[in-house]
């Protein structure tokens, strides 16, 4: 069973609540690290409980094996990755463990979104690229997600972020050859970008494509990141948010924040 975290919820709490263990819960939820971080929002497997999900969409029952990823199942399955980690109510789509139970939507219920033609001169944004492997840079990051309805600090928080992450280099591969583009996007959300990119008519290591996938995760499976970004005022917060709750590197880096600042106070001049 899954359920979504409340406001004021605590995991003993939840524990209490369905008769379970503090202990079992974070067995069944590998990506809670902290018992004391929990976030309203979220959604929790249950252990124990009837397999079953708040609202539950028709679909195929799938028990989650090692080794898989939801990218991989939903190639089995047909159906978009992001699909199945909206209708189970996964925020992050690189977090599935073995035994994890899933319901995997019917083709049918998931049509997917017509292509759109990508203008080869970036639209709005001044010289931003549609061609495959060509470098952008922060005040192109910048203007694009002011255009998306973000601020100039929030914005420029991205910014400072794709500078650590590829210095805005869409051909970008590291990790051993697991994350790509941008954003270094790892494993599913690699395949996932480039699937996307190019079933809406952009080069999959386009800076342009890319950009607009990575706000299409922001308004998805991203939305959590989303919200944070949103909530911050100034730069450096927006760059420690989209880093903290976005990009979530290993070691989180005051750097990028500080960069952030540094975009911001250039794209004013």
């Amino acid at each position: 069973m899954a359920i979504q975290i409340r406001r004021g919820d605590t995991l003993s709490g939840i524990a209490a609540r369905y008769g379970t263990t503090v202990a079992a819960l974070m067995k069944a939820n590998p990506q809670i690290k902290n018992p004391n971080l929990i976030y309203a929002g979220d959604w929790l497997n249950i252990p124990g409980q009837r397999d079953t999900f708040e609202s539950t969409p028709s679909g195929t029952r799938y028990t989650v094996r090692r080794g898989d990823t939801l990218s991989a199942i939903g190639a089995r399955y047909g159906v978009s990755y992001m699909e199945i980690a909206r209708v189970n109510h996964i925020a992050n789509p690189n977090l599935i463990y073995p035994g994890q139970q899933l319901v995997i939507p019917t083709r049918s219920n998931t049509p997917a979104p017509a292509p759109t033609p990508a203008p080869s001169d970036g639209g709005s944004v001044s010289g931003i690229e549609n061609r495959p492997g060509v470098k952008g840079n922060a005040q192109q990051v910048i203007q694009f997600f002011m255009a998306k309805g973000l601020t100039r600090a929030q914005a420029a928080g991205i910014a400072g972020n794709l500078l650590y992450e590829s210095n805005f280099n869409p051909s970008a591969v590291g990790d051993g050859g697991t994350s790509f583009g941008v954003a270094q996007w790892h494993l599913g959300r690699g395949d996932a970008m480039k699937s996307w990119t190019t079933s809406h008519g952009y080069s999959s290591t386009s800076f342009q494509g890319q950009l607009e996938f990575l706000w299409y995760e922001l308004n998805h499976s991203e939305s959590y990141a989303l919200s944070k970004l949103r909530a911050t005022n100034n730069p450096y917060d927006a760059g420690m948010a989209f880093q903290r709750y976005f990009e979530r590197p290993a070691q989180i880096n005051p750097a990028r924040g500080q960069a952030a600042q540094r975009f911001y106070n250039e794209s004013l001049s």
